[in-house]
C-alpha cells in the first residue's frame, strides 16, 4: 500500500488533504507534517525544508505533496535528492460553500 507524506504550513490543510485523498485515492495511507515556521523566510529555509522532507522520508513515504506553492520547487528538489517523488499544489481554493479544496 502506498504512503503519501504531506508537508503543510497550516493545520487547516490536513483535513482537506485527507478528505481529497480518501475521495480520489482510497486506501492510500497519509502522513502529515505541519510547520508554520516554513512561512518565515530566511537563509536557512532550505535547511528547514530538508529537515521536514527528511522526517517524511524517515516515515517511509512513497511520495511527498507540498501544499504551499512558495515551497514547492524546494520540496521537489530536496525530495528528488533523496530518491522520493514530490509534487505541489498551486493553490488552496475556498469555494462559495466554504469547503476548501486543493487544486493543481
Amino acid at each position: 500500500m502506498a504512503t503519501v507524506g504531506f508537508l503543510h504550513v497550516a493545520a487547516d490543510h490536513v483535513r482537506e488533504a485527507r478528505r481529497l485523498l480518501a475521495e480520489h485515492a482510497p486506501g492510500v495511507v497519509d502522513v502529515h507534517l505541519v510547520d508554520r515556521t516554513l512561512l518565515e523566510p530566511g537563509r536557512d529555509i532550505a535547511t528547514r525544508v530538508a529537515a521536514r522532507v527528511g522526517e517524511l522520508v524517515g516515515r517511509d513515504v512513497d511520495a511527498v505533496v507540498c501544499t504551499w506553492p512558495y515551497l514547492t520547487d524546494l520540496v521537489v528538489r530536496v525530495a528528488r535528492e533523496r530518491g522520493i517523488t514530490a509534487v505541489g499544489v498551486e493553490e488552496l481554493i475556498a469555494p462559495r460553500d466554504g469547503v476548501l479544496a486543493l487544486s493543481r
